[in-house]
């Protein structure tokens, strides 16, 4: 089980960190997703959410390769839809680790999940707001670099989260 969270943790760390070369992504987020994808298979057993989740993977994964060839006034709609589609994704992959976590008697790891996924939907739907709001603006700079680091901050705390089940509860 632990093995499974490993790739939980790993797969978002892919999809997180953009290094890029010439305008290629050399750590493709496709992979990081069927990573993703991965670990939910082998957490399946344990919640219904990571059923859910690993589809939403899926999705993802198809997504990144259509965005790899989207150009123009299309790609607007494309950056939100998966926006939409990955917010949906951890809120499905967090709610996982939080019945895992009730189910282990671990309320306070349950309650943090809770949290990371009602954070992390709020701080994505705001930074989309934003963006289309001051389309063009200078003055969405301070906003911007602001939610930026939040979201940094909390896919930081959301990787420790799944960390921790991994070594508390998965062991």
């Amino acid at each position: 089980m632990a093995t499974h969270f490993s790739k939980l943790f790993w797969g978002l760390l892919l999809v997180i960190l953009d290094f890029s070369i010439n305008g290629f992504d050399v750590l493709a987020d496709g992979v990081g997703y069927l990573l993703v994808a991965a670990g939910c298979r082998g957490l399946s057993s344990l919640s219904n959410r990571f059923v859910t989740a690993r589809t939403l993977c899926f999705v993802l994964a198809v997504l990144w390769l259509i965005g790899l060839a989207v150009r123009g006034d299309i790609a607007a709609a494309h950056g939100l839809v998966t926006m939409v589609v990955n917010c949906a994704m951890i809120w499905q992959l967090l709610g996982g680790i939080g019945e895992f976590a009730l189910s282990r008697q671990r309320q306070d790891l349950a309650e943090r999940a809770g949290n990371r996924r009602v954070a992390y939907v709020a701080i994505m739907t705001g930074t989309s707001l934003l963006a289309f709001a001051m389309q063009g603006s200078r003055n969405a700079g301070p906003l911007a670099t602001i939610l930026v680091i939040a979201m940094l901050i909390l896919i930081v705390m959301i990787l420790h989260l799944i960390h921790r089940v991994k070594v508390e509860l998965a062991t």
